[in-house]
């Protein structure tokens, strides 16, 4: 499926990345870094900032809006990687690249049957697997929309990818990582956000454009969706809470 319907499938699929992490919380050795410094966002900060002094396509002046909003936002874009760096977050074996169509799911049970895509499987922090998800399976917009009104976080939604995930994660996963999860559906979008701005102000050299302008609405999307998480943060939180006692008895 590409195109998240219901609940049920968002907790399908969270259920099945969950249980893909957990089947690879004890392998020994450590993987091939794919791509190195992928979900380093303080690095995805300084790509957009060289972007913008080179300026290479002459589109600087059309972006004002989405850089303000991004860097009024810089402190945030560390947190994670400080919180790896005090050995306070455990590097796991993640797959970086968590979204709906990557899941296999059974036509008739509607179960998530296993996780597909594999060339991105590295080093990470779960927080950037479950942070991806909430990024692609709670709006219920096209990651291109150009009307950002329709482009919200849907709670119910929320709430499905919270609990298949944790049901499934709960026998590795820790507080601390517990407690970073509605924050890293924030920091995931923006970062992506972040990539698609860096790429328009680059002239469209990475992400694949089908219109005009299409990396910044897609930029714009992102932000509007991180604009949504922020006003629901509270919310967000409460939700990962009261999940994670459900689960844990």
């Amino acid at each position: 499926y590409d195109i998240l319907e219901t609940a049920d499938q968002a907790y399908q699929a969270a259920a099945a990345f969950g249980r893909f992490q957990a089947d690879l919380a004890d392998l020994d050795g450590r993987l091939h870094e794919t791509i190195p410094n992928f979900h380093n966002t303080p690095s995805r900060l300084a790509a957009l900032e060289l972007a913008v002094k080179e300026d290479r396509a002459g589109r600087l002046k059309q972006v004002t809006p989405e850089l303000e909003f991004i860097l009024a936002r810089r402190n945030e874009t560390g947190r994670l990687l400080e919180l790896q760096a005090a050995g306070e977050l455990t590097e796991r074996t993640t797959h970086n690249d968590t979204k709906l169509n990557n899941i296999l799911i059974d036509k008739d049970t509607g179960e998530g049957i296993c996780v597909i895509d594999l060339d991105t499987v590295m080093p990470g922090s779960v927080l950037y697997d479950f942070g991806d998800m909430v990024r692609t399976m709670t709006s219920p917009a096209a990651e291109d929309e150009e009307n950002l009104d329709k482009t919200f976080l849907r709670m119910p939604m929320f709430e499905a990818v919270v609990k298949g995930y944790l049901e499934a994660s709960r026998e590795f996963i820790t507080p601390q990582e517990v407690s970073k999860l509605a924050f890293s559906g924030l920091l995931i979008t923006m970062e992506t956000g972040i990539r698609f701005l860096t790429d328009y102000l680059e002239g469209d050299v990475y992400f694949k454009t089908k219109k005009e302008r299409h990396n910044l609405h897609r930029a714009r999307t992102q932000l509007r969706l991180v604009e949504s998480m922020e006003e629901q943060m509270p919310e967000m939180e409460e939700c990962v809470r009261k999940c994670f006692q459900t689960v844990n008895g």
